[in-house]
């Protein structure tokens, strides 16, 4: 945390959970903010078991949805859904490539509950991408 009345910062480990590119939901950059989605790698190898996780800051708690052995999903890219009221009412798109198959396909996951909404399969494999962003349609 970072307090500039006091001109301290505070630092803390969250999870012992491995997770990389982390995001949150545009609205909300540069707030306050409760929740947080980033890629996991459980394996103490590097290898296998990725996944999507969600953070709760207010709870402390979190939720990963795995994707599957040697399936290395790209930074979650979140996406409101239409009239969405909550900062979670929405979903996360991210580039799952299949490190196996030479494959890669979108998955579309419920940003509420990490459900999986939809999965494209894509016709050749897309490489690893981090730093995405959405940007809506405004016609």
């Amino acid at each position: 945390m970072i307090d500039p009345a006091a001109g301290t910062v505070d630092e803390r480990t969250v999870d012992d959970l491995a997770v990389e590119f982390p995001t949150v939901n545009d609205a909300f950059l540069g707030a306050e903010h409760r929740y947080q989605y980033a890629v996991s790698f459980p394996d103490e190898n590097g290898f296998g078991g990725y996944g999507v996780v969600k953070y709760d800051r207010a709870t402390g708690g979190r939720r990963v949805r795995e994707v599957g052995d040697a399936r290395l999903p790209s930074e979650a890219v979140f996406v409101p859904a239409a009239g969405s009221a909550g900062e979670d009412d929405g979903y996360l798109l991210t580039v799952v490539s299949d490190l196996k198959q030479d494959a890669s396909r979108l998955l579309v996951l419920n940003a509420a509950d990490l459900g999986r909404v939809a999965a494209v399969h894509l016709p050749r494999r897309v490489t690893a991408g981090i730093h995405g962003s959405w940007i809506p349609d405004e016609t």
